[in-house]
């Protein structure tokens, strides 16, 4: 019971760095001596201290720590980078044992970090029941296991089903669907998110903005998937905040371009990682969010409803119910807006 207790203390001190760390995990530590804790921390961002650093250095009394037990919500790392290795620095500190809630699915670390402490002597224990430990850096997770980004969907739709009305140009404003708080818990979303995706159609029928104007946090990177229909250029593409990465036949100077057919998502979706985009939000619209779904690429949905009705419009992507796939945070958001 304790064990849990402790580790559900540093899922709750990792979640406080949600959207700051990437590419790193969410990491949550903490050193408890005799059934209280006495030390804590957690990462704040990619390039500073790891969680156990924090909550080592949060500790008054260094002289209890070979008889504390340190819990961390994922495996101490064993290697040198931006930091030095947290294992090195447990066995340093001789603490008594290390309780972990799931090991590290990164090659450089996977099972190491672990080994290294056994090798000295510390009892390491592995929680038995790791999934919500996993679940906190699903992007973590989806990035080496996958080799790809973590993918979401999110869209707004009508009580009868419609995302828009039919358009096909830019003097036709598109159909009100979401109201403001559907708007602020979109843009809570895209601060979690290091990229943000839509059609070369999205962008010239809407020219959206793709920020945080009803949330604090860091932007996500637009990213444009184009068409061989449809043209775009510097012209479309200047109103971002951030430079866009676009995904392309043909490349566009000045912009950062990843030459493919777009149509395949499958052979252009792991080349995000060389962009540093390790989890993307695909806004729009519903024919890019199909070709995500029949390739079996989609780790979360988020989906809007409202109270109104269009009649008839541009149709929803249609939702397996039996689908394995997270829904929204932990269960499927339908928000009304």
């Amino acid at each position: 019971m304790s064990d849990r207790k402790f580790l559900t203390r540093c899922l709750q001190l990792a979640n406080y760095a949600r959207g700051n760390t990437s590419p790193n995990p969410l990491v949550g530590a903490v050193v408890v001596h005799k059934g209280r804790i006495i030390g804590e921390g957690y990462h704040h961002r990619a390039g500073e201290p790891h969680a156990e650093v924090m909550a080592i250095r949060s500790v008054k009394d260094p002289s209890l720590l070979p008889e504390s037990t340190v819990y961390c919500s994922l495996e101490p790392c064993s290697h040198f980078g931006k930091t030095p290795p947290c294992s090195h620095l447990l066995v340093k500190h001789g603490v008594e044992r290390v309780v972990i809630g799931c090991l590290d699915p990164n090659p450089i670390v996977e099972g190491r970090g672990k080994d290294y402490l056994e090798q000295y002597g510390i009892q390491v224990d592995v929680y038995e029941a790791p999934e919500a430990f996993e679940a906190l850096n699903k992007v973590f997770f989806t990035n080496f296991l996958k080799k790809r980004p973590y993918i979401a969907l999110k869209w707004a739709r009508s009580q009868d089903g419609y995302v828009d009305h039919v358009r096909e140009s830019v003097d036709v404003p598109a159909a009100s669907i979401s109201g403001p708080l559907a708007a602020i818990n979109t843009h809570k979303l895209r601060a979690e998110y290091d990229g943000i995706l839509i059609s070369a159609k999205t962008l010239v029928l809407d020219r959206p903005r793709l920020n945080l104007r009803y949330f604090g946090g860091k932007a996500p990177r637009p990213i444009i998937v184009g068409s061989r229909t449809l043209k775009i250029g510097p012209k479309e593409l200047s109103a971002f905040e951030i430079s866009p990465l676009i995904v392309t036949t043909e490349v566009i100077p000045g912009f950062d371009c990843i030459q493919v057919d777009p149509r395949d998502v499958a052979q252009w979706l792991p080349k995000l990682l060389e962009h540093r985009v390790f989890s993307v939000l695909v806004e729009g619209g519903p024919t890019l969010q199909s070709s995500f779904v029949r390739t079996n690429l989609v780790d979360e949905y988020h989906e809007y409803v409202s109270s109104e009705t269009l009649g008839h419009g541009v149709p929803a992507i249609a939702i397996n119910p039996n689908s394995t796939i997270m829904l929204g945070s932990d269960q499927y958001n339908k928000l009304i807006g």
